[in-house]
């Protein structure tokens, strides 16, 4: 869901909520013109139309969305690390999308993961809790091994970059966000 998960929500609300508006508006319009012979407010039945669009639009991202999670999820049940590239070819979807699903499952709390800031691959730790068939290895302070190895190196690196998207460090020479994912060059 790309931008935020809530702003996303929150749009799609409003676009199902106009739907609805129109929907009845076209409704009463369609009442007075039968009932009365002569439309006396402002409007017309074909409003209906426009709202029932929005409302199946509106229902139709979100069942989208839904689905995409879903699918990510089962996918990365079995992997420890995985491209975007083969995720997004595996599962039909765009690679926008797998990286924005990837980022709200982390918000969410269903997927624990983290972007490779060298290749753009997704390291999975756990997905809804349990582990994929083969685990990341975790270092002694409970960061996979890869994670602590780059949190050693943001200390050692004074001249460090921040994200453009998210705004997490990142060393010089990476080519993507640990964080999200994003490309940095």
């Amino acid at each position: 869901m790309g931008k935020s998960e809530s702003s996303v929500k929150n749009g799609i609300i409003w676009t199902i909520a106009i739907g609805i508006a129109l929907l009845i508006w076209g409704t009463v319009c369609l009442v007075f013109w039968v009932g009365f012979g002569n439309p006396t407010i402002p409007g017309t039945p074909w409003l209906m139309l426009p709202g029932g669009i929005m409302i199946i639009a509106g229902i139709s991202i979100i069942i989208t969305y839904i689905s995409y999670r879903e699918k990510l999820l089962g996918a990365l049940k079995s992997y420890e690390r995985v491209s975007i590239d083969q995720l997004s070819s595996e599962l039909g979807m765009k690679r926008k999308d797998v990286k924005d699903v990837i980022v709200d499952l982390r918000t969410a709390g269903k997927l624990r993961a983290s972007f490779d800031p060298e290749s753009g691959d997704v390291f999975v730790l756990d997905v809804k809790g349990q582990p994929p068939v083969a685990v990341v290895p975790v270092s002694s302070s409970g960061l996979p091994e890869h994670e602590e190895a780059i949190k050693k190196t943001y200390k050692q690196i004074p001249d460090q970059g921040f994200c453009p998207y998210c705004g997490s460090m990142f060393k010089p020479g990476d080519k993507f966000c640990n964080n999200c994912g994003a490309s940095i060059e």
